[in-house]
């Protein structure tokens, strides 16, 4: 990592003069780099080219001076290094798809109160480099995490079979890199834009989603792993050990970005009643058409996500509006990434299926949009966590909601099973999950610790349960002892 620590340093000096004449060659020479050297670097390092970075920058400071002082047009063209109204106005709207005078004109309707204490606390200053830098550890790690991945197709001791698996994993972990590297372009924007309230939510939503997505794959690869055949396993293994140890690097490096997004305070949206109800309704519609697609043949291994979509789908038509919040769709859009995540491993084993879960996407991305509307609406999208504690009946919806995932995946399991299933396993799974929902209602109801450690000892039973079933399965059973461990983690007692 040390070899970024240069371009972090250009980055700095680039803010020193950003309103001077720049150039790559006098950029690299600064912190004692060859040209081609420097560039490379920088691109890995930041995501963008040199030039197009001192441009973005340049005019992000511009946009901060259109919306917060009174200079004309033409003098902040030349304060930034532009020779003409007109070019200014042409590279402006070429980034920023509005022209200058647009702009300023938007946000004096929007932001008509100047925030001067948010402002200063966004400034370019250290705090934003070490984003940046945490940003970019992670960008790395993931990106080696897919080259990793993609090297162990054909060269290693493992069949053919599992070809597809990799190259799905990987694909999970470039998605992860794209992500990010978006939320790094978006960083630098921040200062001259502190009441960007979606700009921000963005940032930390796909930091976090990185995160979600990390631990479903980890959850994935050790999955498969415990599906194959024993004299497989081994060769599994340092997959299954990468992507854990990424889950787990992406989760700490959130917390210390997520910990500067909290210092701000958010804006708030308000009287938008009819625009909320109205994607909430097309999200419901997108959830119907998905879920009758994937229904539409009962002789297909696909109810199981059928009915989980259209689990989704009814919990969304029955929160009124005035009890919608950005927290519950967040929880829906999580269920729909993994429903569409195990819809795509599925569709591994028969391609050809792959247009019956279309829907699934549509619906989440419109759920999505729901979602970031109502972020905006309450003003939660950096909401700070009080004395750095969850309350407990936080905790055990948090319970409630891994209950919900481990359930949906198990079912999964079980239809995948079920051919070697006798009568009495069949109705004994049944009877694991009828405990399992049961013990999530009864997660979704805790607001006490008692209530909670009875939810607690439910699953644990159902823990013990799942076991012994696994442990009838031989073999075949690794997946779902793997499903009845999780079920566990991070839910013991107080």
């Amino acid at each position: 990592m040390n070899r970024t620590d240069p371009i972090f340093h250009s980055l700095g000096i680039i803010e020193k003069r950003i309103q001077e004449k720049l150039t790559v060659e006098s950029l690299a020479e600064s912190i004692h780099l060859s040209k081609f050297h420097y560039q490379r670097l920088f691109r890995e390092a930041v995501g963008e080219s040199v030039m197009r970075y001192v441009t973005r920058r340049r005019l992000a400071l511009a946009a901060g001076e259109l919306a917060g002082s009174d200079l004309s047009v033409l003098e902040i063209a030349l304060k930034y290094g532009y020779d003409s109204h007109e070019g200014f106005t042409r590279s402006f709207r070429s980034h920023m798809g509005i022209t200058p005078t647009e702009y300023r004109k938007h946000h004096a309707l929007v932001s008509p109160i100047k925030v001067q204490k948010e402002r200063s606390a966004m400034t370019y200053s250290k705090a934003a480099d070490e984003i940046i830098r945490e940003l970019n550890g992670l960008i790395i790690q993931a990106r080696e995490a897919a080259a990793h991945t993609r090297e162990q197709q054909g060269g290693k001791p493992v069949p053919d079979f599992y070809n597809p698996f990799w190259e799905f994993i990987a694909a999970q972990a470039e998605t992860m890199t794209d992500e990010l590297s978006t939320a790094l372009s978006r960083v630098t924007e921040l200062p001259q834009q502190p009441e960007g309230i979606f700009t921000r939510f963005r940032i930390i939503k796909a930091i976090e989603d990185t995160v979600f997505r990390a631990h479903i794959t980890a959850f994935q690869a050790r999955l498969t792993a415990c599906r194959a055949q024993p004299e497989d396993r081994t060769a599994l293994e340092p997959l299954c050990t990468r992507y854990e140890a990424l889950a787990q690097s992406a989760q700490i490096k959130s917390g210390k970005i997520v910990a500067f997004f909290r210092e701000l305070a958010a804006l708030i949206l308000r009287d938008m009643g009819e625009t909320a109800q109205s994607l909430l309704d097309r999200a419901a519609a997108k959830g119907k058409a998905a879920y009758e697609a994937i229904l539409a043949d009962p002789a297909l291994p696909y109810s199981y996500i059928g009915e989980e979509v259209r689990n989704i789908a009814g919990e969304l038509t029955a929160v009124p509006l005035e009890r919608m919040t950005a927290a519950l769709l967040e929880n829906l859009v999580f269920r729909l990434d993994i429903i569409a995540s195990a819809a795509g491993m599925d569709t591994i084993r028969v391609p050809s299926h792959r247009e019956i879960f279309g829907g699934i996407s549509e619906f989440r991305d419109q759920l999505r949009e729901a979602e970031e509307f109502f972020q905006g609406l309450s003003g939660d999208a950096v909401q700070p966590v009080e004395d750095g504690v969850r309350s407990s009946a936080k905790r055990y919806q948090d319970m409630a909601f891994q209950g919900n995932v481990l359930l949906f995946y198990l079912k999964g399991e079980i239809q995948k099973l079920s051919s070697r299933l006798t009568p009495e396993q069949r109705a004994s799974f049944e009877d694991i999950c009828q405990r399992t929902v049961a013990a999530i209602k009864m997660a979704q109801r805790a607001q006490t610790a008692e209530d909670g450690q009875a939810a607690i000892n439910a699953l644990r039973n159902v823990h013990l349960d799942l076991t012994a079933e696994a442990d009838k399965l031989g073999i075949y059973g690794g997946a779902v002892r793997f499903i009845g461990q999780n079920l566990l983690m991070g839910n013991s007692a107080e």
